[in-house]
């Protein structure tokens, strides 16, 4: 119920709290101006006229900015040695220069966050994103806003010829190739035509697309995509060899050099298997291999190797210099293809985000967010003068939009390359380049191609693209930027018309509106300027375009979000009930079995939930109509309900609660020595009230490794003074104080050579130094990490041996068998697998390209996995009980003394039987683990158990009244050491550092659940295992003939679940602490950078700890032993058992 509860909860605060955006349905349309009342009859049916007939996009993922850029200071002695992602893209440095006409490289700046799926919407629609698509990365849905690939499939009676601007008949031909994400995203506008020609189904008018996606998530493979598409571009760019009869010799003779020049870049022989390569091609009898070449109009062309190596390897591993240096000989041959067309091509080159330096992308930062834009056509598009003008226009924004409150991209077209200059110390030069925004590429490629540009684009064109138009005319940028503003003012009205309670300011519209009428009156000024004053009018009026765009554009980043203060406030009223709920059921749980509790709250309960969402159904109508609310109908019972349960279970474990809780006050006024235990939970409570605050500051969230560890530690040291002051109280207590202190001082020291593993955020440079990888720049494990996780297969094994044999409980069979055999056998695997890992790694910089052994890990990972839940659980719920029976040979005569039972593992049979379950599941978390975090797996359970040694000692040497209360204390510092192993395993609350190379751990091909199940467990990995760890604090030396088992075995098992229960109000406590700071700093300039993620990952961990507490330690290990060993009948059946089998 609470967990259902707290999910509910979550689900409601997220629903007003995460930033969405209304999506409009409206499309722009070739035969009507985004001018108020004006059509294009007298234009032509055309919004602008067509830069280019055919265009190639070839997406470089994760081409960042530097990567593109050529530095000539590179070649000499004094930067050093080059990086190996630098100036490995010689050909645009080249053309550049050669031809600057041509060609030109910018700066291409994305809106995060950096993941695939919400880059592609943003080069698409020209739409911000928002926060909460960052999640959706893996399960696109398709586009249904206006795009520009949309109106290219579009049937356009209504389009116009991109040549002669007569009107079309048929959409364009378009080709994709690559990242099966697009086709998530445009399933109908990508549908590929060749079945439906060969049937007779197809119509000219429609246009027709070849289609030939190939699977993206597999990070783990560099080739496949990039094969794809190098291997199937020659056909298209080339013609058909046949076709080579019909040339000269000396043309036949370059084709075939460039089709050679094509096969070879090509690393994956078994590419060439596919039917594209038989004779008919990618033909059809309507549209034969001459046509394909002959009349495509847009290629799209995905690649995914540069992306892939950064995260297998990060961008200072050589094999990224091999895939980029790949990549290069493919635009060389690109750019020959279409050099010898006759109409006029582009080719747009561009990344779709960065990388960091390890490899990884999805967030806001700098390298992240920069990619790079190259743009080169087969004759002229800019010149000399046009960019003059243009950079005037630049300067002349750049000084009005000075003082306003934009991001610095908005504000200035040019841009130092800092990532380059900083990659040397500073001893290379930052080169200057043009910066654009990434939507940008929307408007300027709509138009460039002779589409109208998308209702909802946002971003503004590129100047050089249309500032050497209109020599004897109006000139281009002018119409283009008119157009532009006139489009994006047109979708600012629709939005504040369709979402008047939560579209934009009044003072905003008015301000907008007032912009655009001082530009149009620019323009007119404009058209009506003599001849000697008309450039600087143009530019004058071009000026107030642009500084529209970006103003627009700005204001837009920093206040789109539609938070729902009514959702907001019902989300944390029902998750600080849902805390309430689980400390009284802890408390009820002490005194009454779960059937008890059970029953006096589910009438409460259901009650509530009624009356919740009587109550919200009468008021959601009246809070819409008033613009408190923008939730729907079912938004408000479920909120509702939750509320309304959560209040109803609150109410219902209340009320039986005064009796228990006058009792226990009175036994704490008249028994002193209870006071022995507050130090310990004084220290707690501190601790926890530490984590909770950090979150009112960024900085502390930023630093909350730090806050944990000094947490953490406290609470040890603390723990380690109440045993020396127990020590000193009498002898009696002295052996198990000074075993306490010996806890404490291992864990102590445990947790410090595990904090110095981590990872680094953003924020926490230059004063963080990375160690996870071995290096601070590597995102791959070396081979001697991998080799010190080898020794986690002989220790981890050997330390749960000697657990188990301080109470005799390693002579039992499953004992014998899992701990000794099947445990060392299940990591032996997974170390290989993680070793070979990285002896791929180091082949694959030493000889990129060579054969790995992916399949030999596959096959490690899977009989790892196999032998922990075939074997470990398999066995543990066979034969759970670690004891075993041995009987004294006495004498067979008579008179002689009687044999004597010696019961092996009695003194903590319980605890020992849920070790082994834990050691099975811990097998699966390790194999999910990387090389240094299988090592800080291991010190996190072993941390774990030292605190199951520690308070079962202190519980020996305390008096019996402070001993019954030490339960909060133990709940509290095993979940710090759960957010110690986090950090310490290279996680941080960001999604940049989460690791998704894992999810093809025993995976030959992308599979979407069994995948995000193994990220999640690599992410989750030490809270899962903390939680299965929380019996522990109860069954911990419990022996076999426990009087409270025996007498109420129902009411035992309630004191398991209480523990469960509080243990998972830490983390509830902390996510209901994030939720509040991230929903009162939800203006805060850092909100979704800082505290938006923590609030995130906060969901996750608190409902899977708190399912596997309650459910699979609890509910099922648990009660699966003690079945078991009620079953038993007792320790005299068993023994007599014993007797009866000799």
């Amino acid at each position: 119920m609470i967990v259902a509860i707290m999910a509910a909860g979550f689900w409601v605060f997220a629903r007003g709290f995460l930033l969405t955006r209304m999506v409009l349905p409206d499309r722009s349309v070739s035969s009507e101006l985004p001018y108020s009342g004006v059509t294009t009859a007298e234009n032509t049916c055309e919004w602008y006229p067509a830069k280019f007939e055919r265009v190639i996009v070839l997406v470089v993922d994760a081409l960042r900015v530097d990567f593109a850029t050529w530095s000539s200071e590179l070649n000499t002695t004094a930067a050093g040695k080059a990086k190996p992602y630098h100036n490995q893209l010689p050909v645009l440095g080249r053309l550049g220069a050669a031809r600057p006409d041509q060609a030109q490289l910018f700066r291409f700046r994305a809106d995060p966050p950096t993941t695939t799926l919400q880059r592609l919407k943003g080069l698409t629609t020209g739409q911000l994103p928002t926060f909460i698509d960052a999640g959706s990365n893996f399960a696109g849905s398709a586009i249904d806003e206006d795009n520009w690939l949309q109106a290219l499939r579009r049937q356009p009676a209504e389009g116009c010829d991109a040549a002669t601007g007569r009107a079309r008949t048929g959409a364009r031909n378009v080709v994709f190739l690559g990242d099966d994400t697009w086709l998530s995203l445009f399933p109908e506008e990508l549908r590929d035509t060749q079945a439906a020609e060969t049937s007779g189904e197809w119509q000219r008018s429609k246009g027709w697309a070849r289609v030939r996606e190939f699977p993206s998530l597999n990070v783990w493979d560099l080739d496949t995509v990039d094969d794809g598409v190098f291997s199937r571009l020659p056909e298209l760019l080339l013609g058909p060899e046949a076709a080579e009869t019909q040339m000269s010799a000396a043309q036949a003779t370059r084709v075939q050099e460039q089709r050679q020049r094509w096969r070879e870049l090509v690393r994956q022989q078994q590419t060439w298997e596919h039917a594209d390569f038989e004779a008919a091609g990618m033909g059809s009898a309507q549209v034969d291999a001459a046509q394909l070449h002959g009349e495509w109009e847009v290629i799209v062309a995905h690649g995914l190797g540069v992306d892939h190596c950064g995260h297998r390897f990060g961008p200072e591993h050589a094999a990224i210099g091999g895939k980029l240096a790949q990549m290069n000989a493919a635009i060389e041959l690109i750019v020959e293809a279409i050099d010898g067309d006759k109409r006029a091509t582009a080719l747009v080159v561009l990344g779709d985000h960065g990388m960091d330096d390890t490899g990884d992308h999805g967030g806001d930062s700098p390298r992240e967010v920069d990619a790079a834009l190259w743009v080169y056509a087969n004759r002229p598009w800019r010149s000399a003068a046009g960019d003059a003008r243009a950079a005037r226009v630049l300067r002349a924004a750049e000084a009005r939009l000075a003082g306003e409150p934009l991001d610095t991209d908005l504000r200035h077209g040019w841009w130092h390359n800092t990532h380059l200059s900083d990659a040397y110390g500073g001893r290379v030069t930052a080169p200057e380049q043009r910066s654009v925004a990434q939507i940008d590429l929307v408007p300027t490629l709509a138009l460039a191609l002779g589409l109208p540009v998308p209702f909802n684009s946002l971003g503004a064109v590129i100047p050089e693209m249309f500032a050497g138009d209109g020599d004897n005319g109006e000139w281009g940028l002018l119409r283009a930027l008119r157009l532009n503003a006139a489009q994006t003012l047109r979708y600012i009205d629709a939005y504040a018309a369709a979402s008047p309670a939560h579209g934009f300011p009044a003072t905003t519209l008015r301000l907008w509106r007032d912009m655009h009428a001082r530009a149009e009156s620019a323009y007119q000024t404009a058209e009506q300027a003599t001849r000697s004053g008309r450039a600087a009018a143009e530019e004058e009026a071009a000026t107030e375009y642009f500084v529209l765009q970006r103003t627009v554009l700005g204001a837009l980043r920093q206040m789109w979000a539609q938070f729902d203060a009514a959702l907001i406030a019902v989300g944390l009223a029902t998750l600080a009930m849902s805390l309430v709920a689980a400390v009284l059921v802890y408390v009820r749980a002490q005194q009454q079995p779960l059937e008890s509790i059970a029953l006096r709250a589910t009438r409460p309960l259901f009650g509530g939930a009624m009356a919740g969402v009587l109550i919200a159904r009468a008021l959601q109508p009246l809070l819409v109509a008033h613009g408190a609310s923008h939730a729907t109908a079912l938004e408000a019972t479920g909120a509702g309900t939750a509320l309304g349960a959560a209040t109803g279970l609150c109410v219902g474990l209340w009320g039986a609660l005064t009796g228990l809780w006058s009792e226990s006050v009175n036994a704490a006024a008249h028994n002193g020595s209870a006071t022995a235990a507050v130090p310990l939970l004084a220290a707690a409570a501190v601790g926890a009230a530490l984590h909770c605050m950090a979150f009112l500051s960024n900085s502390f969230t930023v630093s909350e490794d730090s806050v944990v560890l000094f947490a953490t530690q406290t609470l040890v040291l603390v723990a380690g003074g109440v045993a020396v002051r127990a020590a000193a109280v009498g002898k009696a207590q002295g052996a198990a104080a000074r075993r306490a202190l010996a806890c404490a001082a291992a864990l102590a020291v445990l947790n410090r050579i595990a904090a110095l593993s981590t990872v680094c955020r953003e924020e926490q440079l230059p004063r963080c130094t990375p160690t996870f990888y071995g290096a601070a720049a590597a995102s791959v494990s070396p081979l001697w990490l991998a080799a010190a996780n080898v020794l986690m297969v002989w220790l981890v094994p050997l330390g749960i041996k000697r657990v188990l044999r301080r109470s005799r409980s390693d002579r039992a069979v499953v004992a014998r068998l899992w701990v000794g055999v099947g445990m060392h056998l299940s990591m032996a695997l997974a170390a290989a697998h993680w070793l070979l890992d990285a002896f791929d790694a180091r082949a694959a910089a030493q000889t990129p390209g060579q054969p790995d052994w992916a399949d030999v890990r596959v096959v490690l990972a899977r009989l790892a996995a196999g032998v922990a839940l075939g074997g470990g659980v398999a066995a543990w719920h066979a034969s759970p009980l670690c004891v075993d029976v041995t009987l004294d040979e006495g004498a067979a005569d008579v008179g002689a003394a009687p044999r004597r039972a010696v019961v092996l593992g009695f003194g903590n049979a319980f605890g020992a039987a849920h070790v082994l379950f834990i050691s099975a599941v811990f097998c699966v978390l390790y194999l999910v683990q990387q090389p240094a975090g299988g090592v800080v797996l291991s010190m996190t359970l072993a941390a774990l158990l030292l605190s199951a040694e520690l308070f079962d000692a202190l519980r020996d040497a305390l008096p019996p009244a402070a001993a019954l209360r030490l339960l909060p204390a133990h709940a509290v510092m095993m979940a710090q050491l759960a957010f110690l192993g986090f950090f310490a395993t290279g996680h941080q609350f960001t999604l940049a550092s989460i690791q998704w190379n894992v999810a093809f751990v025993g995976m030959r091909d992308m599979h979407l659940v069994v995948c995000g199940v193994l990220v999640a467990l690599n992410t989750l990995a030490p809270f899962v295992l903390a939680a299965l760890c929380v019996p522990l604090s109860v069954l911990w030396n419990e022996s076999l003939a426990a009087p409270a088992l025996n007498r109420d075995p129902a009411r035992y098992l309630a004191r398991i679940s209480g523990a469960a229960a509080l243990h998972a109000v830490y983390y509830l406590l902390v996510a209901l602490s994030t939720a509040a700071c991230a929903a009162y700093f939800r203006r805060h300039l850092m909100v979704w950078k800082v505290f938006a993620p923590r609030f995130m990952f906060a969901v996750p961990v608190t409902l899977v700890t708190a399912a596997v507490a309650l459910f699979i330690a609890v509910g099922f290990a648990v009660t699966h032993v003690l079945r078991v060993a009620l079953s038993v009948g007792g320790v005299k059946a068993l023994v007599a058992r014993s007797f009866a089998q000799r």
